[in-house]
């Protein structure tokens, strides 16, 4: 995919497809109408006929040898001006491609400056036409020996971005080059959640990791079952005691010539596949457990676009891997463990397993001094009940932490919203044999699972719970991502960290 800038001054071939933005009540811009005399009488007839009046998605196209820019042109409804956000312009860039795919063009032309208006300047929209030619295009066919006919479509090579700005294009080079790196790391994480879970394991997982630090300034260390037991983890031991296969604790380490600056810590879990252990899962839907390691899919994806964009940060990222199964010795409802900070759990439910792996990883950073730490998990199906797939639930212990966090998640799309965090939610983690319980009874079970993971966080230490449950995967294709894994928490962590380098 190459993503091109180009000065509407400058002399160009046809493209495939050309598509002009078009504000609902608002005229064409004099730069639309300069670029294709020949389309407007189209365009200016559905409207009069109402054919046509811009609301969102709609479209009026004409398909015409004699066009000069492309032999078809298509403008599309972006709804009313002020009503333009950031979410609209992302939507209205995967119609775009969209469109582009349906026709089987291999080059789009858009005209940049007519999806401007609202909250949304050229810088992002180039932006948004850059991550989403990216996601878009994505799929997930590797094990497909023979693709069906009706996916054998011609691949869009080239979104061309006609720029009317005099010189503009040379500054939107930055916010292309930068969505395309953040598109890449999202990718990277789809393609590692949608593995298979005989195929991705903690040590295919360590493998990726390898990889990644081979090919970039990345520092990797990787804890394995022998020194997870002289370390004491109990969570991560005792997860993957019904596992053949054996755990780890991946660590990459980005930026240290940063520390003086402060570290932050992104801790992310990764359970290659949730059986729920002893407390079974229903079959319904068990197939996609596999992206019960979301979390740290979007950890080392996070550090490998890091990595790329050479930010001023010290990040470190923990994912602890491990299988919940019932294959070998698994834990039971009853056993108490003592985990890596010397607290014990009486485990009452073997499905919930996440908090357990992340509680260590949790305290074993605080070797690391972290200024801040975030926490990524598909933890709970209360939360993906509270937020379907709209929002990552939030948690925390410090403020601040949480409204630079949310302004990300704003910023990114990737929007989070706070739940309580009041001392009385601990009551219901507290255990009677032991000094946790690792769930909290029926109710609440979002915060209280928080609250649980919150007795693990080094003291004095800023730290943020993200419950991504609800967003790590889609059921049905979107706008910006085929049936499967999102890639969630990327985008979302490349902002904050953006933000915090500065």
């Amino acid at each position: 995919m190459e993503i091109r800038l180009t000065p509407l001054s400058k002399k160009r071939t046809p493209a495939d497809l050309l598509v002009i933005g078009f504000f609902e009540g608002s005229p064409l811009t004099k730069e639309a109408e300069a670029l294709e005399p020949d389309f407007v009488p189209s365009v200016k007839s559905a409207l009069e006929r109402k054919r046509f009046s811009g609301k969102f998605g709609e479209t009026v196209s004409a398909y015409c040898p004699e066009l000069k820019e492309s032999a078809e042109a298509v403008v599309l409804g972006l709804g009313k001006k002020p009503n333009h956000k950031h979410a609209c312009i992302r939507k209205a860039a995967g119609t775009v491609v969209q469109l582009a795919q349906s026709r089987k063009a291999k080059s789009v032309r858009v005209l940049l400056d007519s999806f401007v208006g609202g909250d949304v300047t050229l810088q992002d929209a180039a932006a948004a036409f850059s991550e989403i030619a990216y996601l878009t295009s994505y799929a997930f066919d590797k094990y497909k020996t023979q693709p069906a006919d009706a996916e054998k479509k011609s691949k869009l090579e080239t979104v061309e971005l006609l720029v009317a700005k005099s010189g503009a294009e040379a500054g939107l080079k930055k916010n292309i080059e930068w969505a395309g790196l953040v598109a890449q790391g999202t990718l990277m994480a789809r393609d590692l959640i949608n593995e298979p879970a005989n195929i991705l394991t903690a040590a295919k997982m360590v493998e990726a990791a390898e990889k990644l630090a081979d090919k970039k300034s990345v520092k990797l260390t990787v804890l394995e079952q022998k020194e997870l037991e002289e370390l004491k983890m109990g969570g991560i031991l005792a997860v993957n005691q019904g596992s053949v296969h054996s755990p780890a604790l991946i660590i990459l380490e980005y930026g240290a010539k940063y520390k003086k600056d402060g570290t932050v810590c992104l801790v992310g879990k990764g359970v290659t596949f949730d059986t729920g252990g002893i407390s079974i899962k229903p079959s319904k839907d068990m197939e996609k457990m596999k992206y019960d390691m979301s979390g740290s899919a979007a950890v080392i994806s996070t550090i490998s676009a890091l990595a790329d964009a050479k930010l001023a940060v010290h990040v470190v990222g923990l994912m602890p891997m491990v299988e919940n199964n019932v294959a070998n010795n698994p834990i039971r409802p009853g056993d108490i463990i003592r985990m890596y900070n010397g607290k014990t759990v009486e485990v009452i439910n073997t499905d919930a397993e996440g908090r357990l792996i992340l509680a260590d990883a949790l305290a074993y950073a605080e070797r690391y001094h972290p200024k801040a730490m975030i926490d990524l998990a598909t933890l709970t199906g209360m939360c993906a009940y509270t937020f379907g797939d709209k929002a990552i639930g939030m948690m925390g212990n410090d403020e601040k932490l949480l409204a630079r966090v949310k302004k990300a998640g704003e910023t990114s799309g990737q929007r989070c919203w706070e739940l309580p965090m009041w001392d009385e939610y601990l009551d219901s983690v507290k255990g009677h044999h032991s000094d946790l319980n690792n769930t909290g009874g029926p109710y609440g079970g979002t915060i209280t699972a928080a609250k649980f993971l919150q007795e693990f966080v080094p003291a004095k230490t800023p730290w943020v719970h993200l419950d991504i449950a609800g967003t790590a995967w889609t059921d049905s294709p979107r706008f910006d991502c085929v049936k499967g894994a999102t890639g969630v928490g990327v985008k979302l962590l490349m902002q904050f960290l953006s933000d915090w380098a500065k």
